[in-house]
């Protein structure tokens, strides 16, 4: 699985690593917004068809052979279509937005941009803040802060900075989410600059200040909230178990590395406490997780199964060139040195892991249906999913489903369980944006081909005609909110939207 970025590129999930292929459409590359004095560089139009020409080239050569990509004239004519439409001085802003649709045109959640490291920093050493409050986005694209909708921004209109959010996720959803933004606040929405304080005025005429939190500095392209592994050893684990008449709810909030040795202790207690039949029932609380280490959902679902059971059935990856020049200028120079077949990074640095001959494809591992000793009935195990649940997330649940080790409730994930993974981190030649892009093509643990997010064993809706995953646990527990509709195996839909499902 892949490792995804989190923080530079609000709302994508905590280094995750993920699988992927086909979803019907388009899947959209996600952008961090800033404010303008940080964007101040333009580019001509031949710059602009350098860096989109390096995006096509980079893809091409970096995922693996028989991916679905479009035909190389097309990408010619979309590439010369998106430079003439940009002014003769294009802003850094403006080739983001091309970029994005550029990257758009893949098949994979896991292509996206990233505004250069180097404006954090320089924002952060002019004493530049973050708004910290919680964030969300309406269907009308309206902002919302704690609740409240937003008109200005430091007298710059709200609308503004929605059109760049919504360009960000609104592109090629195969479930037309997030309509309401996947609701996960300020990580979705990611205001930060040297224009703090943020002076708020709502749609209702009243204006407040917020003060914000200090930026730091950063010295890793991929140092999220962490700031890496030495902060992880301060740091609350993000999972917690909890015990109530027979009833153990795991919630997961991510699927962190650098917390393996508490993580395999948290297992352990479970494992012990349903063995020594103190723990009856499981609720294994998904909504909201990006994803994270697979190896660590790998453990769990092994003590589930009582067996060894594949998270996925398999994985195909591509050496090329193009991905090692990639990765030179993030990968340590020692490491540099070895043929190693990639080399992934991560909040603790760089993993690198055995190597193929330059050019080749290779598929590793396959579906197989192990013998399962489950440690519970499957009645009694209750998977909680939702539109926030991704990446290796979304491929626990889904191997639950598929060996039948419980019932997932709640809604579609945010990711197919084969979406295209192991991140690369490029550097686009002129405007030096930061561009990832996937290597790796994983299969479903089922073996066959799919489409579409993991679609729950129950579908929860609202009266409002949207999903209700907010209500997932008080059905596991065994209470039926009268305003909540169950829709039994709810089948993927490509055209569908939230509404179309939860009517049936």
């Amino acid at each position: 699985m892949a490792v995804g970025a989190r923080y530079l590129v609000a709302g994508i999930g905590a280094w995750a690593l993920a699988g992927c292929a086909a979803a019907q459409g388009i899947r959209g590359p996600i952008m961090l917004d800033a404010p303008e004095q940080t964007v101040a560089a333009t580019f001509d139009r031949s710059a602009v068809l350098e860096d989109l020409r390096a995006i096509d080239d980079t893809v091409r050569a970096t995922v693996p052979d028989g991916t679905a990509l479009p035909e190389e004239a097309t990408s010619a004519e979309d590439r010369a279509m998106q430079a003439a439409q940009l002014p003769p001085q294009a802003s850094r802003r403006q080739v983001a937005a091309a970029v994005m649709a550029r990257a758009g045109a893949y098949r994979s959640s896991h292509i996206y941009v990233l505004f250069p490291f180097e404006n954090w920093n320089a924002a952060a050493a002019q004493g530049g803040r973050q708004l910290d409050r919680a964030m969300a986005m309406t269907s009308d694209d309206t902002l919302l802060i704690d609740g409240r909708a937003v008109s200005t921004i430091n007298d710059r209109p709200a609308r503004e900075f929605m059109a760049w959010v919504r360009i960000s996720y609104g592109q090629g959803n195969p479930l037309r989410l997030p309509e309401r933004l996947r609701e996960r606040g300020a990580d979705m929405l990611l205001l930060w600059g040297v224009d703090a304080p943020f002076r708020i005025t709502f749609s209702d005429g009243t204006r407040e200040s917020f003060a914000g939190t200090p930026m730091t500095p950063r010295s890793h392209p991929l140092a999220g909230r962490a700031q890496g592994a030495a902060s992880a050893q301060a740091a609350a684990p993000p999972f917690s178990l909890h015990m109530e008449d027979g009833t153990a709810r795991l919630v997961i909030e991510r699927l962190d590395q650098r917390f393996e040795e508490p993580w395999n202790s948290l297992v352990a207690e479970l494992e012990a406490g349903i063995s020594q039949g103190r723990i009856t029932r499981l609720i294994l609380d998904l909504r909201g997780n990006p994803g994270g280490s697979g190896r660590l959902s790998a453990r769990l679902l092994a003590m589930l199964a009582g067996a060894p059971v594949p998270t996925s059935g398999g994985k195909r990856w591509k050496r090329s060139q193009a991905y090692e020049d990639g990765l030179a200028g993030f990968v340590p120079p020692m490491l540099r040195l070895g043929p190693w077949r990639r080399a992934i990074l991560g909040a603790e640095g760089v993993a690198v892991l055995d190597s193929i001959p330059l050019g080749e494809t290779r598929l590793i591992g396959g579906a197989v249906r192990p013998v399962l000793k489950p440690i519970l009935p499957a009645a009694n195990i209750t998977v909680l999913i939702d539109q926030n649940t991704g990446s290796s997330a979304t491929q626990l649940a889904r191997a639950v489903q598929v060996f039948a080790l419980g019932r997932l409730v709640g809604a579609p994930t945010g990711n197919p369980t084969t979406e295209l993974g192991e991140i690369a981190f490029f550097r686009l030649p002129q405007s030096q944006l930061i561009f990832a892009s996937p290597s790796a093509q994983f299969v479903d643990v089922s073996g066959e081909p799919t489409e579409g997010p993991v679609m729950p064993d129950i579908l929860l809706c609202g009266s409002d005609g949207q999903f209700a995953a907010d209500q997932a646990l008080a059905i596991a527990r065994g209470a039926a909110p009268p305003d909540i509709r169950q829709i039994a195996a709810p089948v993927f839909r490509p055209a569908a939207s939230e509404a179309d499902y939860c009517r049936g």
